[in-house]
């Protein structure tokens, strides 16, 4: 067996929960059950979000070169449909998937309705590197001033993300996860500006 599917997707799930309560905190979930061969297809991190958000009554759709493998695979672990991006309840954004493929992402995905804001996409993303070195500055909910975060490549959607969350209580939340297994969560609350050099 790859997990304890109870125990270590509570411990994900809890995990998911603090970050996204706390935007810009950094936890590493690598020590969460135990590699598989299949992962080199995904970041480990990425397959344990895997595993605690899909199942049967979710739907979600991958963006990037092995997606087609990857949809098999998900779908046999956790019995979730793979569908159209724009009607998809979960995106998953790989590592090597193209700008252009990134910026459909955020035009897409569904930002919910006034009345049912909850029934939009959250956003799985791959990344290089996370960490709170000083490049990008966060404001919102759950941030008692300011948070500062370094995003590998963030400048790839930033510009895409907030016009998708112009429309507040609209938008998008997203889960960002490195190959080191460690993950944080933007709300769509969370409003983003480069640090200030002095």
């Amino acid at each position: 067996m790859v997990i304890d599917v109870v125990h270590n997707t509570q411990e994900v799930f809890r995990t998911i929960l603090h970050c996204m309560s706390r935007p810009g905190t950094i936890k590493n979930i690598d020590g969460i059950g135990s590699r598989m061969e299949q992962l080199e297809k995904c970041h480990h991190a990425t397959f344990l979000s895997v595993m605690t958000l899909l199942d049967a009554e979710v739907s979600f759709h991958i963006i990037g070169g092995n997606a087609a493998v990857l949809e098999e695979l998900f779908t046999a672990y956790t019995l979730s449909t793979a569908t159209d991006l724009g009607q998809a309840d979960y995106i998953f954004i790989l590592q090597d998937a193209q700008p252009q493929m990134i910026h459909e992402v955020f035009r897409r995905a569904k930002k919910g309705t006034l009345m049912n804001p909850q029934q939009s996409a959250t956003i799985i993303m791959e990344t290089k590197k996370l960490s709170n070195d000083p490049l990008l500055t966060i404001r919102g909910p759950g941030i008692e001033t300011m948070e500062n975060v370094h995003i590998a490549e963030s400048e790839l959607w930033r510009f895409e993300r907030a016009e998708a969350n112009q429309e507040y209580p609209l938008g998008v939340d997203m889960i960002l996860i490195d190959c080191q297994s460690n993950m944080m969560c933007l709300p769509r609350t969370t409003k983003f500006q480069d640090c200030e050099v002095s």
